[in-house]
């Protein structure tokens, strides 16, 4: 089975969600109080002098567990996405899913991950403009022969 180009930029986006925001969600779960403290301080030293260390370290971690939430939704709207394009040839409500999950994937990493979701985006534009190769249909006799 061959995959077509919109399929391949689903798939990319999907493998740019998991290393980035699959990766900060698993660093947030697993990072202690004095870790994030070292850490993020020199990264972040703004949000260190605006507000205490614990409730930054509260919102990172519901940024981590928001962006987690969100990699699981755009994985499975990906994923119909390319289950329709492959095994039903419905190519508009393939781009129709995967405008959702580009938005999804905007929303929830509050525009972080643009790139990512431009990915799904152009997937999407590209099965609106793109017509699928038409099937060869063989009679009895050519495949017979064959």
């Amino acid at each position: 089975m061959k995959q077509s180009i919109e399929q391949w930029l689903g798939w990319m986006g999907i493998g740019l969600s998991i290393v980035f925001l699959g990766g900060f969600t698993l660093v947030m779960n697993q990072i202690t109080m004095t870790q994030f403290s070292t850490l993020f301080s020199a990264v972040f030293p703004a949000v260190f002098n605006q507000m205490p260390e614990e409730e930054a370290f509260r919102q990172f971690k519901t940024l981590g567990a928001w962006f987690g939430f969100t990699l699981l939704i755009v994985i499975l709207l990906v994923v119909v996405a390319n289950s329709l394009i492959t095994y039903r040839n419905y190519r508009k409500a393939a781009a129709g899913i995967l405008v959702l999950a580009g938005l999804i994937c905007l929303v929830g990493t509050q525009y972080l991950a643009f790139p990512i979701a431009f990915l799904f985006f152009a997937a999407a534009a590209l099965c609106l403009i793109r017509k699928p190769k038409p099937r060869k249909i063989f009679s009895q006799k050519e495949c017979l022969n064959e």
